[in-house]
């Protein structure tokens, strides 16, 4: 039933609602993993456009897996909805980019928002020092912005923009320990066995 229903489709409407499923099927994952309190920087980790942070105190980038799911769920059935109103294809993915591209930036904003009133909050971010955390964007070193660790402390895992005084850039994954803080939710960090206090 269902494969004759597939192959009843169009190649347009195929690649349509093949993107869309596969980023619902993503953002389900996610909404899961947030109501059972994990995370997805797993799956961040494998995308890292390193292209910053439009916000260097809002913790969130514009590309994470979180935006960019939101872009292709946007792009998927909006696609699907453009075809079978009868675009052709050129037009079709033109107002599927377009609704992507306000789906991902939706997301963006609404990401960080929510870390805003996070760091509104009674977060001490200076009590995070000395404690380890996990690289989330790539931190280009030499005390330069764009990069984002993950770090739990005070109960909470939370997510914040981070910089590098010494050269050398960090991955995702790889360990830090944070040595100080700035902009009041940003963190000062170095790898974890540069043997920084405490390590």
């Amino acid at each position: 039933m269902i494969a004759d229903w597939w192959n009843a489709l169009s190649f347009e409407l195929q690649m349509f609602y093949g993107i869309a499923l596969l980023a619902s099927g993503l953002v389900v994952v996610q909404l899961l993993l947030a109501i059972l309190g994990f995370d997805s920087d797993g799956l961040d980790g494998a995308i890292d456009f390193d292209t910053g942070d439009f916000d260097h105190g809002s913790g969130i980038g514009i590309f994470s897996t979180q935006t960019l799911a939101a872009f292709f769920l946007g792009f998927g059935w909006s696609g699907v909805a453009a075809v079978q109103a009868g675009l052709s294809t050129l037009p079709a993915v033109l107002v599927a980019f377009i609704v992507g591209v306000v789906s991902m930036s939706a997301m963006f904003f609404m990401l960080r928002g929510l870390l805003r009133l996070q760091a509104k909050g009674n977060l001490n971010y200076e009590s995070a020092i000395g404690k380890e955390g996990t690289v989330y964007v790539t931190i280009p070193g030499s005390d330069k912005d764009g990069g984002q660790i993950q770090v739990t402390f005070q109960g909470r895992f939370t997510t914040a923009s981070a910089r590098k005084v010494s050269p050398g850039e960090m991955k995702p994954g790889e360990r830090v320990r944070v040595t100080g803080t700035y902009g009041g939710t940003s963190f000062l960090v170095e790898p974890l066995h540069s043997g920084t206090p405490g390590s």
